[in-house]
């Protein structure tokens, strides 16, 4: 498997998530996890405050209880104020969901994990026909179908249609690993379950999710519907845009929901992380059994450095730390559980310059007894002087040739040395280094730039419509020193014709 950036960054994110719980288990079997709420509250409006983020919520669970709940910030541009039961869209953290959903459905007998997908929906098809009779069930919950990272997200420009016709456009999409072999993260794993659930069921997805999960776990404020949500005050997202916190439209994901578009709140998260903590129990329902959380929780496929994606979680085999985080364009969340522990974050702003989850790393400080303070955050800042001041200096460079192209427009004269140096400079900086960029960013991001555009406003833009003005500049310049030197070439033959004519 290439280990791109996309991979990398989950590694990091994993590898801090279980580094900083691994603690949280030692001291939880010890003493009673101890919530100090001035604490918490202190460091989390210090944290918002540092990182730029408009509004947040935070919720602390154990065993059957919910310790804690508070919301800070803004919801919105007219500063309504974050409340345990803001709903925020949660991203990736929207996995779990499906693939409970799925389990639940296995319980009830309607499908089997070692089934094969064309078993549920006989239409499926992918570019390669034979290969997608090999899919499992089992090989979408585990992210090993062979599917794309790229084309997950690929797959977020289509969430304007429904689930199934976001399906069966699928009809062209390849695989890039063997059929249940290999780790790979995509979203259309998720997708892709969403489909046979409600096929299943009977149930449209977002109907399915609402009647078998959100009511029965009393959770009053989430939705699988972005407009029904904005009824009940949904948070605005906010991306940064060179620095400057600016609120954001999603587009429209209803084909996308059950990989990463559910809403909840903190408050409903609580009793979610209640119900997976005390394995399928909330209050008197019973969501899932026993062994069927247990499996939920299983590591089954390997993501290298000890964690394993399991079934819409990511878990460690030698510790109890199971999480999942989540980003959309403008939103991110975080839920960890550690033995009978459990932490949610909701976030209305997104930014991939900035790490979320210290926040996280913060507050399990402050529950392990550990002072935390601003100090121990990274600069938000600091962060975006630097990517500032780069993007400034490759502006002025940028408008300093742009100017001096226009002088050769102008005055094209060129000495041969001259034309040697621009030659080098033109295949250097207006051919390979452009060229890189807009091939190879959407290899590393594992995303298209249109999606790129959408995580990463500003700076995405910046580096693509660059690119292609280097290469235009570059074009000119090609053509200006070809003239120039078909000029010298008639030159030279006139004056050697001239010469002979006057012998």
């Amino acid at each position: 498997m290439n280990f791109n950036f996309y991979n990398s960054f989950m590694k990091m994110i994993i590898l801090t998530v279980l580094a900083l719980f691994s603690p949280l288990a030692v001291y939880a079997e010890s003493d009673p996890l101890n919530v100090d709420a001035e604490k918490i509250d202190t460091f989390m409006e210090s944290a918002i405050d540092k990182l730029h983020v408009l509004g947040a919520a935070l919720g602390i669970v154990k065993g059957n209880q919910t310790l804690y709940l508070k919301g800070y910030g803004y919801s919105g541009v007219d500063h309504s104020p974050v409340t345990s039961q803001t709903p925020f869209v949660l991203g990736s953290t929207s996995k779990s969901f499906t693939a409970l959903a799925i389990m639940q459905l296995v319980e009830e007998g309607k499908i089997d994990l070692e089934a094969p997908v064309q078993r549920y929906l006989p239409w499926f098809r992918l570019a390669d026909e034979e290969v997608s009779k090999n899919i499992l069930v089992k090989h979408l919950l585990n992210q090993t179908s062979g599917l794309s990272t790229y084309d997950g997200r690929l797959g977020i420009t289509n969430g304007h249609k429904s689930i199934e016709e976001h399906l069966r456009d699928l009809k062209h999409t390849p695989l890039t690993e063997p059929v249940g072999q290999v780790f790979q993260y995509s979203n259309l794993n998720y997708n892709i379950l969403g489909g046979i659930v409600q096929t299943v069921s009977g149930e449209a997805y977002p109907q399915y999710v609402d009647n078998h999960i959100f009511k029965p776990l009393d959770m009053q404020h989430s939705y699988a519907s972005a407009v029904e949500a904005e009824q009940d005050g949904l948070a605005t997202g906010y991306q940064s845009i060179f620095g400057w916190m600016v609120p954001t439209k999603q587009l429209q994901h209803e084909g996308t929901v059950a990989s990463g578009y559910l809403i909840s709140s903190a408050e409903d998260m609580s009793n979610y992380l209640i119900a997976q903590i005390n394995q399928g129990y909330f209050k008197n329902q019973t969501l899932l059994s026993k062994e069927g959380v247990n499996h939920m929780h299983q590591p089954a496929s390997s993501m290298g450095d000890g964690a394993f994606y399991a079934m819409g979680w990511v878990v460690n085999q030698n510790t109890n730390v199971i999480f999942h985080n989540g980003s959309t364009e403008n939103t991110f969340s975080l839920m960890v559980m550690n033995g009978d522990y459990g932490i949610v974050l909701l976030i209305n702003a997104y930014d991939p310059l900035v790490p979320y989850d210290s926040i996280v790393a913060g507050i399990n400080g402050i529950l392990n007894g550990q002072e935390r303070s601003q100090a121990d955050l990274p600069s938000f800042n600091k962060t975006y002087m630097i990517a500032d001041l780069i993007v400034l200096a490759v502006l002025a460079w940028v408008s300093r040739s742009v100017y001096n192209l226009y002088r050769w427009i102008l005055k094209p004269t060129f000495t041969p040395l001259r034309i040697a140096i621009n030659c080098v400079y033109i295949l250097l900086f207006n051919l390979l280094i452009p060229s890189l960029i807009l091939f190879y960013v959407p290899k590393l991001a594992q995303a298209p730039w249109a999606v790129t555009f959408s995580f990463l406003p500003g700076l995405g833009h910046v580096l693509y419509f660059l690119s292609i003005l280097l290469l235009c500049m570059g074009l000119i310049k090609s053509v200006l020193i070809i003239r120039s030197m078909d000029g010298r070439r008639l030159g030279s033959k006139a004056g050697d014709t001239l010469h002979h004519t006057e012998g």
